[in-house]
């Protein structure tokens, strides 16, 4: 399968379509210090609105903001926001709300506020915490975690931007960091999910 591709959007129209169907978690987030970084989208390959039909229906009720560059290629719009203490990248998704921290040896934590059934395997470089109650619950887990991690020695990557977000979805994408790796297809929304 073709990976995602990772676009900046600079298209207004369908940024402002991002920006109304995430307000909700762009204030939550905002109110806990999150400020935007920028929007994206992620696009699949030539012709993937056909070939990935169930993705596509799956986001649709998921209310995700969808464009179809052609030729008939599916792709999702988001916003990335930033946080500089821990040094954080949120993305809300029709899901729920990711956030990732960057670690100097390679490594991630990902929050989500939503079950994932990709389970990363023992010695991964990924570690994925949940909580179901909501964004204020799983950003405190989150901090608390990179407070943890950086007690054991490890060290968070200071600086936030597209290029270093696209780097870690790209790692968490990598199928042999799960336990199962018919569990993680790459696509967007980081199908791991």
């Amino acid at each position: 399968m073709t990976p995602t591709d990772y676009i900046l959007l600079t298209d207004p129209q369908v940024a402002s379509r991002v920006r109304a169907r995430y307000s909700n978690d762009i204030k939550t987030l905002s109110a806990l210090g999150f400020r935007q970084l920028g929007f994206y989208m992620e696009q699949l390959g030539p012709f993937s609105a056909v070939l990935q039909l169930p993705m596509l229906l799956l986001m649709l009720t998921k209310r995700e903001v969808l464009v179809l560059p052609p030729p008939l290629r599916l792709a999702a719009g988001f916003i990335l926001l930033y946080q500089t203490d821990p040094p954080a990248i949120a993305v809300p998704m029709g899901m729920g709300v990711k956030i990732y921290t960057d670690f100097m040896d390679q490594t991630i934590l990902i929050s989500c506020t939503f079950s994932s059934y990709a389970v990363p395997r023992p010695g991964s470089l990924i570690t994925k915490l949940t909580s179901p109650d909501g964004i204020d619950d799983v950003w405190r887990l989150h901090k608390q975690h990179v407070l943890e991690l950086e007690g054991n020695g490890k060290v968070a990557v200071p600086h936030s931007s597209f290029q270093s977000y696209v780097n870690m979805s790209r790692r968490e994408e990598d199928l042999s960091q799960y336990l199962d790796s018919s569990a993680g297809r790459p696509g967007i929304g980081r199908s791991p999910e």
